[in-house]
């Protein structure tokens, strides 16, 4: 993982190397993080400018830097320093239990890696992360300490592989909720063959997956989900799923030596 930090000291900005597809791996795309003290507006803008610098000084790329819960206020400080709203995504929930899904799915098998690399890099061609789902990846993610085979609900039509909804359990074995003991779902990843999409086969899954993780007593379930991907915020709100926050990104275009 390459990374470059950028500090005066006090206020500190590192920025790493992204793992982009193949057809823009021209650009170098770096994910930036800012460590401010006692959250300074104007130190802020610095770290922002000199993060730019350090990018243009070391070949140029774009730099993508996200605001969690962001209001609308909070764009003003990003798009001063040069940043431009670039990304949103949406963070939605619901109390479980639902109503019962109308398929049946089962969970994975080292046997599906194939096909679901397949299902999942056809159904997100369109995504900037998504898309390019590799054994290796698949496997980096399955090696984390909330992973289990069975929370991976996999959907078969004659046997073949036309759908899946990978759900999490946040709670005492998931690091980002720092053992909790309360437990929450979330809907990890739901990919449907595109030559079955629109056809409602999205909407069965999420219910599938909430099934599931209900009989492990998770009362509440979120995602994420891009703020343009329309059909799919038209099936959560129907399930009845509701806005809790935005995260936004903003990018910067750099060319070499000119920050």
């Amino acid at each position: 993982m390459e990374q470059l930090l950028v500090s005066d000291g006090t206020d500190n900005a590192t920025l790493t190397k992204k793992n982009v597809r193949e057809t823009e791996k021209e650009n170098n795309t770096w994910l930036l993080e800012l460590e401010i003290l006692e959250n300074n507006e104007e130190r802020a803008r610095r770290m922002l400018e000199a993060a730019a610098h350090t990018v243009s000084l070391s070949g140029g790329g774009t730099i993508e830097y996200w605001i969690e819960n962001a209001k609308n206020e909070d764009s003003d400080l990003p798009v001063s320093a040069g940043y431009s709203p670039f990304r949103d995504l949406k963070i939605l929930s619901r109390s479980i239990p639902a109503i019962p899904a109308e398929i049946e799915t089962r969970g994975f098998v080292t046997s599906d890696y194939k096909e679901i690399i397949r299902l999942n890099n056809a159904a997100f061609d369109w995504h900037p992360e998504q898309g390019e789902m590799t054994e290796t990846s698949l496997k980096e993610t399955q090696s984390e300490a909330w992973y289990t085979h069975e929370d991976f609900r996999i959907f078969e039509i004659d046997s073949e592989l036309k759908g899946f909804c990978w759900m999490k359990v946040h709670g005492s074995l998931c690091t980002c909720c720092d053992k909790s003991k309360l437990l929450k779902g979330e809907i990890f990843v739901i990919a449907v063959d595109p030559s079955l999409q629109g056809q409602g086969l999205g909407r069965q899954l999420a219910l599938a997956g909430l099934e599931w993780v209900a009989k492990k007593k998770v009362r509440e379930v979120f995602l994420y989900v891009e703020s343009d991907n329309k059909p799919a915020l038209r099936t959560y709100n129907s399930l009845g799923f509701k806005h809790l926050s935005t995260n936004r990104c903003f990018q910067r275009v750099i060319r070499q030596g000119n920050s």
